[in-house]
């Protein structure tokens, strides 16, 4: 299956650097818009895009008041701004902004695409770490109405059911999960070795401690009440949970 190729706007009042850059780019498979001041790319960011490459120097950017906007309004875009006339004041308020990366005209044609990878790349754990964060929000619901659900009804055919239905749906979480961090780790490499991530320090998850928490609970229920029906189907899911959560905690 072809994958989609990475839309990227390139803002620049210059047109023989606009319009070289879009042929640059295009050539390697980025799919290319142009913008020739702050108001025409406001316009085209509407229609989402992966990676913004804005002059500096431009219509409707003179105090970087277009970059401000799309921090604003874009936060989670990648921008890589180039400029003719460096300062150390640009700089500084670029990278205020969370720029990728500050690039000099005249561009080296390798600086520009490696900055534009580095954005790229960028975006790509981003939203992997984001969809990560999704899915423990989702298994930390399960778990808690899991618990809640034993404690209310304390045992019997109801609760076996109850519990084979949300540990399904924990599982199929997982899964999913896994899924989301193999994303992370394939999207954060690049050509040389790196020692393995530890995923959830990159997605500083706040609610980490009540994942845990919530399966500790549900595995402490399952121990108290497992004279009150037999499930064999269960047993082996909580086996699965202590798995987990010793992972957790390693």
């Amino acid at each position: 299956m072809t994958s989609t190729p990475k839309r990227i706007l390139i803002a620049d009042d210059e047109e023989t650097f606009r319009e070289s850059t879009v042929a640059i780019l295009a050539e390697v498979g980025y799919a290319c818009n142009a913008a020739r001041d702050a108001t025409e790319a406001e316009r085209l960011l509407e229609n989402g895009y992966d990676l913004l490459l804005a002059d500096i120097r431009m219509p409707g950017n003179s105090q970087l008041e277009f970059l401000e906007t799309v921090a604003r309004r874009h936060p989670d875009l990648p921008v890589v701004v180039v400029t003719g006339y460096p300062s150390v004041g640009t700089v500084i308020e670029s990278f205020r902004l969370s720029i990728v990366d500050y690039l000099i005209k005249p561009v080296d044609l390798d600086e520009l695409k490696n900055a534009v990878d580095r954005g790229l790349r960028r975006r790509s754990i981003a939203r992997a770490v984001q969809d990560a964060m999704n899915e423990t929000a989702k298994m930390v619901g399960i778990f808690e109405r899991l618990g809640r659900s034993m404690s209310q009804y304390g045992g019997g055919a109801q609760v076996e059911w109850t519990a084979q239905e949300y540990l399904a749906q924990a599982m199929a979480h997982i899964s999913q999960l896994s899924a989301v961090v193999g994303r992370t780790l394939e999207a954060s490499r690049t050509g040389q070795p790196q020692a393995p991530t530890d995923i959830c320090a990159l997605m500083k998850c706040p609610r980490l401690g009540r994942y845990e928490a919530a399966i500790e609970m549900a595995i402490q229920v399952m121990e108290r009440t497992r004279a009150s029906f037999k499930s064999k189907e269960i047993g082996t899911l909580r086996q699965h949970l202590e798995c987990v959560l010793r992972e957790c905690r390693r």
